[in-house]
């Protein structure tokens, strides 16, 4: 468990998602902690560390300090990782994935001609409004799941989605035509002090509206806008198609994303090992 005075901190300095206790909680039916500087989470034997400091910069030694308390006082049999870089004492952890996160500055922000253009097509034929997650947005997650290949965890997460959508601080954004149909949803995020953030769109395959996923972006960078937040956290890069999406609203790269997935069950601490690859 986190104290309160632990959330306040997280919420103060949160800028990827995964930092958030109550979106992980929502997801994975996770138990947050904070470990020195990182946020971890737990769920029976299963660890899922995140290794972005909340405060300074990212420093191997630091993250394997912390990982090696949380192996310590959880004793996992499995440990998920996230970091910026992979330290050279984890290279042997299986399943590794690379990717980027992606951000973007609301102060100031100038929405590209071409993207405007397609606002104001997407406004022709569809209008948005912020309201519940019901039946009708668990067909959409039904119909993405069911026409895409997606792995385990991503079809779990998915799964899960009307469960965060229920968080306080969640928004739905919905996309509906003059009849009312829905077109497309987003969900953003906007419990941290700095950020807000872009974390789930989907669209209808039978009511295809082109731009109504960059009209419902641009609502969601207007409550951000509202709320105070300098940044929009627009997750990761996920393929080229989604890249580009977030390319063209001016989004860069601002942290790399490197994950991992270990069992345990070596005697040397992580730390130790640390210190034996530093001195080859």
């Amino acid at each position: 468990m986190i104290t309160p005075d632990e959330h306040a901190l997280i919420v103060e300095n949160a800028y990827i998602p995964e930092h958030l206790p109550h979106y992980v909680s929502a997801i994975s039916r996770t138990e947050p902690y904070l470990i020195g500087d990182f946020v971890a989470h737990l769920a029976g034997t299963h660890l899922v560390f995140v290794g972005y400091p909340l405060i300074g910069y990212f420093d191997e030694t630091q993250l394997l300090e912390a990982l090696d308390e949380a192996k310590t006082r959880f004793e996992p049999s499995l440990v998920s990782i996230l970091a910026p870089a992979l330290p050279s004492a984890l290279e042997a952890c299986e399943q590794s994935t690379t990717d980027e996160y992606y951000r973007l500055n609301l102060l100031p922000l100038r929405i590209p001609k071409k993207t405007r253009n397609m606002l104001a097509r997407a406004r022709r034929e569809v209008s948005v409004k912020i309201g519940e997650f019901g039946l009708e947005h668990k067909r959409l997650v039904k119909e993405f799941i069911s026409t895409h290949e997606l792995g385990d965890a991503t079809r779990f997460i998915f799964n899960r989605v009307s469960e965060y959508a229920k968080c306080e601080t969640a928004l739905v954004f919905n996309a509906r035509t003059r009849g009312g149909d829905l077109v497309a949803f987003d969900i953003a995020e906007f419990g941290a002090q700095e950020y807000a953030f872009y974390m789930f769109n989907f669209r209808s395959n039978k009511y295809q509206v082109p731009g109504a996923s960059d009209l419902l972006l641009a609502y969601v960078i207007a409550q951000a806008k509202t709320k105070g937040k300098r940044y929009l956290n627009l997750g990761l890069g996920i393929d080229p198609g989604i890249a580009f999406f977030k390319k063209k609203w001016g989004a860069v790269p601002f942290q790399k994303c490197v994950t991992c997935t270990q069992e345990t069950g070596t005697q040397r601490s992580w730390t130790d090992m640390f210190d034996r690859f530093s001195k080859l």
